[in-house]
């Protein structure tokens, strides 16, 4: 049979561990001590990593991920759901927070600064909140549509059991 090719054949045989060596004092080796030690649990095996054919796969770049995005990508972001009311709370807060703040005055680089940290929070708040929401409408109409679907079928059986009734009062009569 053929050695296994995952195993280096110029390493020599692990030693023994510490507490199974003799020493000069010791005259009987302890009764639960291993051997040889165990292999490592959180090695991967030699295969790892490898695909079907036996090559290794690309590794992902920072000039992959910038050449996947594509100009409709942002034409057609504003199709998407929520993002569009997030965008427009976060122009509107923006725009009250700044104008506020200018009136109080105060100077147009912090005005600036607060204009774009409301509208990126308030646009992300409002984006979650939205998919939340949604989430939650998908929840309610499943399971609405879960008790409609119990309740039909429910009425189908009580139709049956009426109908089971009136063929064995007529085949009596």
């Amino acid at each position: 049979m053929a050695a296994d090719t995952r195993e280096n054949a110029t390493s020599k045989p692990s030693e023994p561990s510490k507490s199974t060596k003799s020493s000069s004092r010791e005259t009987a080796p302890e009764p639960y001590a291993v051997s040889v030690a165990p292999p490592d649990a959180n090695a991967l095996p030699a295969g790892a990593g490898l695909n079907t054919a036996g090559g290794r796969p690309k590794q992902a770049s920072y000039f992959d991920a910038l050449r996947s995005i594509q100009l409709s990508d942002f034409q057609e972001v504003h199709n998407k759901p929520c993002v569009r009311d997030a965008l427009l709370t976060g122009i509107g807060g923006g725009f009250g927070i700044s104008g506020v703040r200018a009136i109080l005055g105060a100077s147009v680089w912090k005005t600036c600064n607060s204009a774009v940290l409301t509208f990126v929070f308030g646009s992300f708040m409002m984006y979650e909140y939205c998919q939340r929401s949604r989430q939650l409408e998908m929840q309610g109409m499943k399971r609405a549509v879960e008790v409609i679907d119990r309740k039909r079928a429910e009425k189908r059986k009580k139709a049956e059991k009426v109908g089971a009734a009136r063929r064995k009062a007529k085949e009596e009569s």
